[in-house]
């Protein structure tokens, strides 16, 4: 019996003595604003034959709840557009649809530096949020009656260090 008890004793003691690494940790996630558009309905589906091709541009915002709280809501801003591909004698494109997103997460940063602050924030937080503001324009596409897309994976680090590059 003794033998449990500094066993726990020492891994309660071991446990508080090591350092704590920075980390960021997400409560809820929810649509925010979302608006989709299809481009020239009813006569559009006769051209969209295929899969859309899509271009896609993604900003990423965050915002402290709070004075001097750890808590902050990150917004994954997306503006998606879907159009054929150009046609075989050269034709240009032909826009299907157009939407616009702001999927947020409330998020609570813990034991953050001024060195893990905002990579927690503007690349950790998004990549969390990715994944169901993908599936949500996925849906939304498919039931506005277009084939499914595909949204490749983002590289927010990408995104966040060509932002900083900008000033």
């Amino acid at each position: 019996m003794a033998d449990q008890n500094d066993f726990m004793t020492d891994s309660i003691g071991g446990a508080a003595s090591s350092s704590a690494k920075p980390g960021v940790l997400m409560g809820i996630q929810y649509v925010k604003a979302v608006t989709f558009q299809v481009i020239g309905a009813p006569t559009v589906y006769a051209l969209a034959q295929e899969r859309p091709q899509i271009a896609i541009m993604v900003d990423v915002r965050a915002n402290q709840i709070g004075e001097n709280m750890p808590n902050f809501e990150v917004e994954l801003v997306m503006h998606c557009q879907g159009q054929t591909a150009p046609g075989p004698n050269g034709e240009e494109p032909v826009r299907l649809f157009e939407s616009k997103m702001t999927y947020a997460g409330i998020f609570t940063l813990n034991h953050s530096t001024a060195e893990t602050f905002e990579p927690l924030l503007l690349i950790e937080a998004p990549r969390m949020l990715f994944p169901g503001a993908r599936n949500l324009l996925v849906t939304l596409s498919r039931e506005a009656g277009f084939l499914p897309i595909v949204v490749q994976q983002i590289d927010f680090a990408e995104l966040w260090r060509n932002r900083r590059a900008q000033g």
